[in-house]
């Protein structure tokens, strides 16, 4: 299954393939584990429900995007819209990252970032490695501060975290170091942002 702004879902979200019931559908399919946000109380949505936006059916969402950043990126590109075209793009936008993708494994919840007019994908969770090869100078440091969330920059000691991002390659979720940072690309100008947090 592809998620439009989620390269990896099996590997660095909830995934699990072990079947399990859904809340959505009553079936017993592989899919995504929570959490979950919402009146409703869901434990566990097959792929095939999260991919057709079922939770939306029941006023649930599994990620929070940054919908301030989003409209005031798309009003800026967008002068020749009116604010009903801005609004149904916010809302198409923030329907598809909220109701059909998968929950990144974070330590603490975050608000997806948007660029471009538009949600990032989220590539996935990386290390040092990760960082000094996407450097055009394999200067890793650099480009995590470089390439730091805007509001992250001010207070974030860039050295101290730097000491503390894991050493190797994750290839899943399935072993978190206390720092996590998280790799995410613009859809349309493919810069990179990135986020981190720790437990």
């Amino acid at each position: 299954m592809n998620f439009h702004y989620f390269q990896h879902p099996h590997k660095f979200s909830t995934y699990t393939g072990e079947e399990q019931y859904c809340d959505l559908c009553k079936q017993v399919r592989p899919g995504y584990k929570g959490p979950f946000y919402g009146r409703e109380r869901i434990e566990f949505v097959c792929e095939e429900c999260l991919v057709h936006g079922r939770l939306a059916d029941v006023g649930v969402t599994m990620n929070e995007g940054d919908v301030a950043s989003l409209r005031r990126q798309l009003e800026d590109m967008r002068p020749d819209f009116g604010q009903e075209q801005i609004q149904e793009l916010v809302q198409q936008r923030t329907a598809e990252l909220e109701y059909r993708t998968p929950h990144v494994v974070t330590w603490q919840d975050f608000r997806w970032p948007a660029h471009c007019g538009d949600y990032c994908r989220f590539i996935k969770e990386v290390g040092k490695p990760e960082l000094n090869q996407l450097a055009p100078d394999a200067n890793g440091q650099g480009f995590f501060a470089e390439h730091l969330r805007e509001e992250y920059r001010s207070t974030t000691n860039i050295p101290d975290v730097w000491g503390a991002i894991r050493p190797d390659s994750p290839e899943d979720n399935s072993i978190a170091y206390s720092v996590g940072v998280y790799l995410f690309q613009c859809l349309l100008c493919q810069e990179h942002v990135i986020l981190w947090d720790c437990d």
